[in-house]
């Protein structure tokens, strides 16, 4: 985006530095979680199809970028959107990011993605 307007040039990717990086997820409180499962597993079921719907119609979905994003429509026909599959990230990422945060001295060592990331209220 920022190339597009003039203010810089992009000479290296995020992704092509770290391919696959997990840039966010989904929290919710284990209270939220036993209150309202069914609201949960709607919420994820909604947003996987979300992503079904970009990766299968990616040129339509461009079309609604500028009205939640507040971009020029060119810009939003030419930004990269990231590869969305399932909602599963793979573990091994997890920790490959996790070692890039500890050899940066952001973390002081592995911490078990296991005990909370819980993929089972994902659509099967």
């Amino acid at each position: 985006m920022l190339e597009m307007h003039g203010a810089s040039r992009l000479l290296f990717s995020f992704n092509d530095a770290i391919p696959g990086y997990v840039f966010s997820g989904l929290f919710f409180s284990d209270e939220y979680l036993r209150e309202n499962p069914e609201k949960v597993r709607a919420f994820l079921r909604g947003l996987v199809k979300a992503f079904d719907y970009i990766r299968t119609n990616e040129k339509e979905a461009r079309r609604w970028i500028p009205k939640y994003c507040g971009v020029e429509m060119e810009v939003a026909m030419r930004c990269a959107l990231r590869h969305f599959e399932d909602g599963r990230e793979p573990f091994e990422q997890i920790y490959k990011q996790q070692d890039i945060m500890i050899k940066n001295g952001h973390l002081p060592g592995r911490i078990p993605v296991e005990g909370f990331i819980d993929y089972s209220y994902l659509p099967k």
